[in-house]
């Protein structure tokens, strides 16, 4: 037997063994899955959210000058909380930011509210995640039995093209 080429004695990957970038890839994929698990909650409410839509709180301050700043996102859950109970979603002020009525000096905020549309695919995500995927294919001829023999197809459009061949000819 030749010094080269050649199967040899255990020589390569045990029977059955793995791949050193098989196993960095399952390594990796447990971390992620271990990870992902610690913020189930969270990450369900966030494709919950965008499945139904966002709606958010912004405001925006007016300085003494009267110059209007950008818009902010409101976060604080008790001034969420105030916007709704006094003006019912709609835009507008807040009653308890505004100072005595002869107080001229304070410029009201003005606070509104915007919405993101909900996102349809992971609406058919979720729903497919729950109930399993729709069929993709339906079956408008047969009504489930067994195909035979190929379809009949009768037209007017293939038999007018074969005669107007033929009185070609």
């Amino acid at each position: 037997m030749s010094e080269h080429g050649g199967a040899r004695p255990n020589a390569g990957r045990k029977k059955g063994g793995m791949n050193a970038e098989t196993k960095r890839a399952m390594k990796a994929k447990k971390m992620y899955e271990t990870r992902a698990r610690k913020h189930v909650t969270s990450l369900l409410n966030a494709q919950l959210s965008l499945a139904t839509g966002v709606q958010m709180l912004f405001v925006i301050h007016t300085d003494s000058k009267g110059n209007r700043r950008k818009p902010e996102m409101i976060t604080d859950p008790e001034t969420i909380k105030k916007f709704l109970d006094e003006n019912q979603g709609v835009d507008g002020t807040l009653k308890s930011d505004k100072k005595d009525k002869d107080d001229k000096s304070k410029v009201e905020d003005y606070y509104f509210l915007t919405t993101k549309v909900p996102d349809t695919k992971t609406i058919s995500d979720m729903l497919d995640r729950i109930f399993g995927k729709a069929p993709a294919t339906l079956d408008l001829t047969s009504g489930g039995e067994r195909l035979t023999a190929a379809p009949l197809i009768v037209s007017d459009i293939s038999t007018a093209e074969v005669a107007t061949d033929e009185a070609e000819d």
